[in-house]
Order: C-alpha cells, then structure tokens, then sequence
C-alpha cells in the first residue's frame, strides 16, 4: 500500500524554505514555492473508507511528483495539502510547473475499481518578489491558492498585492459587524411594488445598507456573503427582521396600509432549528399580524430542501407568505416550486431587461406567468427601469412591478411620502 507517512511535513518544509533562504549566494535567486489543495475533497471522503483515502492522497502525490522538474522539493502538509518547492530558475518555468501540475491533478484516476475525477487549486508566490521571508512566502502562496478556490477552483495563480488587500478589507469587515450592530451602523431603505393596474403601491421591500465608518457605503453584494461565512448572518439578520416589522406596523398605526411587508432572508438562517420560533417572537414584539410578512429566498442560492422546509410549514401555518426571488437564475426553480411550499414569484431583472427585444425572454416569461396562474401564485416583475419595459408589462398578466421606474430603494421618511401621494 502506498503511504505518505515517510514524505516531508511542514516542519520539514519550513526548514528546507529557511536553508534555501539563508545560504543561496545570491540573495536575489528565485525561490517558489506552491501550495495545492484538492477540491471537494470532502465529498471524496464519503465514499471510502480511512485507510483508502490515505492511499489516494499517496496517489495524488505521485501525481504532483511526476508533475515537477527533478530534484524538487514536495511535502505532504497533512490532509489533502501539499507544497512543492521547484528547482527552478525562472517565473516562467515556476508558472508551467503549476499548470502541469493541475492538469495532471484532472486526469481521471482508476482507484478501487472506480474512475475517480479530481482537481486541485495552486497558488503560488516566488522570493524575493512576492515575499520577504519564509513566512510570507508561505502566507502569500496559501493566499492565492485560496484565491483560486473562491473563483471556482481546478487552476492555478501567482500571489497578487490585490490578493492580500481583498483579504484584510475582509478581515475588517468581518471584525466590524459586531461594533455594526451595535452602533447602528446599519440601516433599512424600502423600494416600493407597485400595482400595475392602479400605479398604488401595496407592498414594501426592506433592503439593508451598511454605512461603513472607514469604507462608506458596502454593497450588500459585498458584506451579506460575509455575513453568512462569520456566522454574522443570524444576528444580522434578526435586526433586519424585528427592525422592519416595527416600521411596518408604525406605518400601519399611521393609517398608511400596504398588503404586504418583504424582508430577504438567507438560506443560512432558514437553516437554523429555531429560525421559525425567532420570526414569530419579532412578530409578535412588533404586535404585526403574520400574514403581512413575505419572507424572500433567493433561487439561486443552493437549499437544503428537508432541511429548511419544516421551518418554512411552521411559519405558513401562522400565516407567513414566501417568495422565490430572482426566479429564473438558479438550477433548481421548479423543483423548489414542486417541493416547498410558496405564495409568489419574482422574475428576475435580467428577464425584464431585454423583455422588448429578445424573444427567448419574452417566451420564458410567458412561460412563468402561464405556470403561475396553473399554480396560483402571485407574479412581481423586478428591474422595470423604462417606459417601454412597463407598457410592455401592462400588455401581460404581470400585476406588481418592482424597480427604478418606480422608486430606487429609499429611507423610510421619503417612503412614506410616496405612499402619501398614493399612486407613483
């Protein structure tokens, strides 16, 4: 049985980094070094047992083996992590070395009578242009092999200064949110939908802004995929729920009544055992009527159906509605309408924004609507932008639009005088 029991470890790879470091004679001689690790390595493991799996990683390191010039230096970094140190002299060399590697990593391979497919993500940095000294040599090759990970894995990259600024603006953000939250650094703006019928607006949508001290404005974009990967996203979250039914239900002892209240929420917070139990108690703190509350998933975001739809049935059976939102986007639409239990689609902008010329569009739409009469689900068409985009819509079944045609999102006091003027 092959073994990596006997390869270089970490230690070994550090001493080897700092002899390389400290007694070339030339100090400006290239040092590489690569740092690869596989991909989906987790899924691999459930499907063989302990002592296969160590097995395959000796394959594996074979692989890279075969991959690199003689006389490179290859450690096993523990898991499925490896680091080579090419002998090498030049970027270009260090750069084919990578891209053989990976694609070596790709080949199919035959283990326990199975052809098994799996890739690899190599970043890489060369002393003294990248690095300083051992330590950062090590930092900025696991820096960009991390990179390549979050760009969609199986390839390879070269350590970049933007590597290591994107990383500490995350850093920071992360660091943030708990000081965000308790300074109110956080805040709501709603962006009307609108009926198409009567231009009056009948629902609102709460959509979250960060006013960053340092950073100014962060699009959520940027700030909800942190959220999620801290943990954040449960706190976060909650704040954005509690905060928008008090509004909503000021506005309804206002006398200004809408249909519906939407408030976005992560598959990250579905997920959680108590996430219904915490919807009601903001309901019932707010003293707001469960069925105003929309709760929006957005499509493309991977569920785990068993998962998340018993919290979904609890919150229904109190009245709560959910949207699909950005329907159209995703690989799972219709299965998620067929398996869970929802009250309304959104059709994504992208649709909408092409409505009038692209005829594939228009027939995807019409395919939509027609399937959401079948089901009786409600329809709000989001991006409108244009004149022509909402004459266009008048001609469907499409009742509520949503978009800058409308209204942007906006501050609660300004949302409020919209609503006064009753129709936009």
């Amino acid at each position: 049985m092959l073994s990596l029991s006997q390869w270089p470890k970490r230690d070994d790879l550090y001493k080897h980094l700092d002899s390389l470091l400290s007694t070339s004679a030339d100090p400006l001689a290239l040092t590489a070094l690569l740092i690869i690790n596989l991909d989906n390595f987790r899924d691999f493991c459930e499907l063989f047992e302990y002592r296969d799996i160590e097995e395959f990683l000796a394959i594996v390191g074979q692989s890279i083996k075969d991959a690199c010039p003689e006389s490179s230096y290859i450690a096993w970094l523990g898991s499925d992590e490896f680091a080579v140190v090419p002998a090498l002299q030049a970027a270009a060399e260090v750069k084919e070395t990578a891209e053989t590697i990976c694609q070596k990593l790709a080949e199919a391979k035959e283990f326990r009578d199975r052809q098994v497919h799996i890739t690899g993500s190599l970043g890489y940095a060369l002393f003294p242009y990248d690095a300083r000294d051992r330590y950062e040599l090590i930092r900025n090759a696991t820096m960009a092999m991390n990179w390549v990970k979050k760009q969609g894995k199986n390839g390879f990259a070269r350590f970049e200064p933007a590597m290591s600024q994107q990383v500490n603006r995350k850093m920071k953000l992360i660091s943030d949110f708990g000081p965000a939250l308790e300074q109110q650094q956080f805040r709501l703006q709603y962006q009307p939908q609108v009926s198409v019928a009567s231009r009056a607006i009948v629902g609102a949508e709460a959509l979250l802004r960060w006013q960053h001290p340092e950073y100014n404005l962060i699009p959520p974009l940027e700030f909800i995929p942190l959220a999620e990967e801290s943990g954040y996203i449960h706190q976060i979250g909650e704040w954005v729920l509690c905060q928008a039914c008090r509004d909503f239900n000021t506005w309804l002892e206002k006398g200004i009544v809408l249909e519906r209240l939407a408030v976005n929420v992560s598959i990250v917070q579905l997920q959680k055992p108590d996430f219904a139990k915490r919807v009601l108690h903001a309901l019932e703190e707010a003293r707001l009527d469960p069925a105003y509350l929309e709760l929006e998933i957005t499509e493309s975001q991977s569920m785990d159906l068993p998962k998340v739809k018993p919290q979904i049935e609890q919150l229904r059976n109190h009245g709560v509605r959910f949207a699909i939102d950005d329907f159209g986007t995703g690989f799972a639409s219709l299965n998620h309408l067929r398996y869970m239990g929802f009250d309304t689609i959104k059709i994504d902008k992208a649709y909408i924004h092409n409505i009038l010329t692209n005829n594939r569009d228009q027939v995807i739409v019409n395919s939509i609507l027609n399937m959401a009469k079948h089901l009786q689900l409600g329809i709000i068409a989001e991006g409108v932008e244009t004149d022509d985009q909402w004459r266009y819509i008048q001609q469907t079944a499409i009742k509520e639009v949503q978009g800058y045609y409308c209204s942007p999102p906006v501050d609660r006091p300004v949302f409020e005088d919209l609503i006064r003027k009753k129709c936009l």
